[in-house]
């Protein structure tokens, strides 16, 4: 459970001091990208900052103007990216200690006092919850069942680029969620520089599927309370409310196991070990002999050679009597809270 992004503003005026507001007037309609030393990564022209992905790495400052042309210094970033070193799986959902992570940044950034957490708006939050599903397979399995989950106001899209990303009303600046598969977007980030992450932690991150909530800006301006009163119970509630209305009591995928990772070790490619995979699940649901009977025979003798290899025996394979596969069930109100209650797949 964390706080995965965080985006505070405040108006321009006296209180930001003179240095900071002389810097500012050579700045306008850009957005710029620091690392945490302060150090400017890039910079951009016009640039919503809060049409950033969570998983941007470093601060992000722009200043911007309103319908009525009041003018504001926006601050957003990921505040457990800040903190470890990029790697953002798990974090805070104190929104108030967050601010002060991103706060304390952006002076080291703009070399700049900035007023106290207290005196800006907040504009967007990101309560991010992570699921152990066990294995890669069932991850998958759990985002195709996500896609089925349309409910009034909350339409389900896929990932325009081809990806198994849910999207739930993504353009909404109200609420709008999403789910997606933490292990290889972390591992895309380790790849591009972005971040470091010990092998041992990526193969766990292989194991969660990731439900995102982002309440958007129309959302605090209904907020009937000071922002940075919200409780870590508050926004986990949100959370809930949001996710539990589209899966219920929980969300269930069969339990593979850990066959198709061995069958993976034998078979000399991927394909080919999913494919005899795809033969034991018929043997599975539909039995031996009939499962044969309607698969090429080199086809089903090759699958079969692959399975004895990975460990099922010709008894298992033959047995009439139908073993079903175990399920597993993903409660909305029971995330990982830590790498520790990842369940490492062997």
């Amino acid at each position: 459970m964390l706080i995965d992004w965080l985006t505070i503003r405040h108006p321009i005026n006296d209180k930001l001091g003179s240095y900071l507001l002389e810097k500012i007037q050579d700045c306008m309609g850009n957005t710029y990208c620091c690392n945490p030393d302060g150090s400017v990564k890039w910079s951009k022209v016009s640039l919503d900052i809060d049409k950033l992905r969570s998983d941007s790495p470093g601060l992000f400052w722009s200043i911007s103007c309103d319908a009525d042309s009041n003018r504001y210094i926006s601050i957003g970033a990921s505040p457990s990216s800040l903190e470890f070193g990029g790697v953002n799986v798990f974090g805070s959902l104190d929104i108030e200690y967050g601010a002060q992570v991103l706060l304390q940044h952006a002076r080291r950034a703009l070399l700049s006092i900035l007023p106290d957490f207290q005196y800006w708006q907040c504009c967007r939050v990101d309560v991010t919850c992570n699921y152990d599903l066990g294995n890669v397979a069932q991850v998958k399995q759990g985002l195709r069942l996500l896609l089925a989950t349309d409910a009034p106001r909350r339409r389900t899209n896929s990932d325009r680029k081809g990806g198994d990303t849910v999207y739930w009303n993504p353009t909404s600046d109200l609420r709008a969620g999403k789910a997606y598969h933490k292990g290889p977007q972390l591992r895309k980030q380790v790849r591009h520089g972005a971040c470091e992450c010990p092998e041992e932690l990526l193969d766990k991150a292989d194991n969660l599927l990731r439900l995102e909530l982002k309440l958007g800006a129309r959302w605090f301006r209904r907020l009937k309370k000071a922002w940075h009163c919200l409780t870590p119970a508050e926004l986990l509630q949100e959370h809930q409310s949001f996710f539990g209305a589209l899966i219920g009591e929980g969300l269930e995928v069969k339990d593979m196991g850990s066959l198709l990772k061995e069958l993976e070790k034998v078979c000399p490619t991927k394909g080919r070990a999913l494919a005899a995979h795809k033969t034991f699940s018929l043997i599975k649901s539909m039995g031996y002999t009939q499962t044969k009977e309607s698969t090429p025979q080199r086809t089903f003798m090759r699958h079969c050679a692959d399975l004895r290899l990975a460990g099922i025996s010709s008894a298992e394979l033959c047995a009439g009597e139908i073993i079903p596969f175990k399920v597993r069930k993903m409660v909305i109100a029971e995330p990982v809270k830590w790498w520790d209650e990842i369940k490492r797949v062997a």
